[in-house]
């Protein structure tokens, strides 16, 4: 088994798209049409994970949460910095009580995006 991507449904795709790109993801596909969003970033290379980013249509609700969770081998600073210098808004990097050191950033959603 293989994982492959997920699906990400909202009521402002392009928003979502935009934050995500700043996030360091890779443009995987522009968005395909006006009636539905249906764009794609790469999580970690050229081709996949994906996160695909839906349109949710008027009068319909966001079918699920989408919290996201990345290690990043020691580097939490390191992405602090970058993602302040793309203009993300996002708080300091803080330690856990075990000892660890996270980010959370939370993406126009209201969804978090967690580093550890």
């Amino acid at each position: 088994m293989q994982f492959h991507g997920l699906n990400y449904y909202s009521k402002q795709p392009q928003k979502i798209f935009d934050f995500y790109k700043l996030l360091g993801f890779k443009v995987h596909q522009e968005k395909e049409s006006d009636d539905y969003f249906g764009a794609a970033l790469a999580l970690t290379n050229e081709k996949e994970p994906l996160l695909w980013i839906w349109s949710i249509p008027e009068g319909e609700n966001q079918p699920c949460c989408n919290n996201l969770y990345f290690t990043t081998n020691g580097q939490v600073y390191e992405i602090y910095e970058k993602l302040k210098s793309a203009g993300v808004d996002c708080p300091e990097p803080v330690k856990t009580s075990w000892g660890g050191v996270e980010l959370i950033v939370t993406d126009p959603d209201g969804n978090t995006v967690l580093y550890t």
